[in-house]
């Protein structure tokens, strides 16, 4: 029989050995608190203090038409308006002043019969008006030119973009089928990039969505959400969209330097 003092050294022994048989604790690890992100702030949109002044011009046919004139620089957009407008629809839109304050200067004019230009409308020769304003932007040093037209303003811009070196041409809800007729060759023949705009049930849009289809490279189309027609997408939840997209592709294909 084993005696009391060995039976405890055993006892000891056991006991020791089990403690040394444990995986060290690990030690524990607290999340260190991590800031909740402030959201980006969105700066109102505001429309710049950009002045202009009055001019005027003579057509092939010597009929006078007036603009507005924003900004300076050699890099010029021209701006044609829709039917029963005038030159105003783009100072409310905000984009003349906007191209201005990035260096551009803008060119916003009433066609014949409308606004300030004399004359009697006629929409049958919107091309000769348009063709009357690149005359006068060269006469001021323009350099490069984008056209800019909204509604018949665009098929105007089409028309002249098919057989004038333009850089650039942008259309808001533009038909094709117009007075001022713009064919699917004129269309194809457009060399400049294009930037095709509407809204998904506008009148038009199957003719926006026609032309861009058949327009050569470089071209964009935006369609948005709803039936605004024109220069009232600028007045929609879509307006910042529109005007950061038209200042992105000028911006882009015709860089003040």
């Amino acid at each position: 029989m084993k005696s009391p003092r060995l039976l405890s050294f055993l006892f000891i022994l056991l006991f020791l050995a089990a403690c040394g048989s444990e995986a060290p604790a690990k030690p524990t690890t607290v999340a260190t608190p991590q800031a909740t992100p402030t959201p980006a702030i969105t700066p109102t949109a505001t429309i710049p203090q950009v002045s202009s002044h009055l001019v005027h011009f003579k057509t092939s046919d010597n009929v006078q038409l007036a603009g507005s004139l924003y900004g300076s620089g050699k890099a010029f957009v021209i701006c044609s308006h829709e039917l029963s407008t005038d030159k105003k629809i783009w100072e409310n839109s905000g984009v003349p002043q906007r191209l201005a304050s990035l260096g551009y200067q803008v060119l916003a004019y009433d066609f014949r019969g409308n606004g300030d230009s004399e004359g009697t409308s006629d929409i049958t020769i919107l091309d000769t008006d348009l063709r009357a304003a690149i005359a006068f932007v060269k006469k001021q040093g323009a350099t490069k030119i984008v056209l800019l037209g909204s509604s018949m303003g665009g098929t105007a811009s089409l028309k002249v973009a098919a057989n004038t070196n333009v850089a650039a041409v942008i259309t808001l809800s533009s038909p094709e089928m117009f007075p001022t007729n713009v064919t699917d060759d004129d269309v194809k023949a457009i060399k400049a990039p294009k930037l095709f705009v509407n809204s998904k049930f506008d009148t038009y849009s199957e003719d926006t969505i026609h032309m861009h289809s058949i327009a050569k490279d470089p071209k964009e189309l935006q369609m948005y959400e709803g039936n605004l027609h024109g220069t009232a997408i600028f007045d929609s939840d879509n307006g910042d969209k529109l005007t950061q997209l038209i200042l992105k592709f000028v911006t882009h294909y015709a860089p003040v330097h």
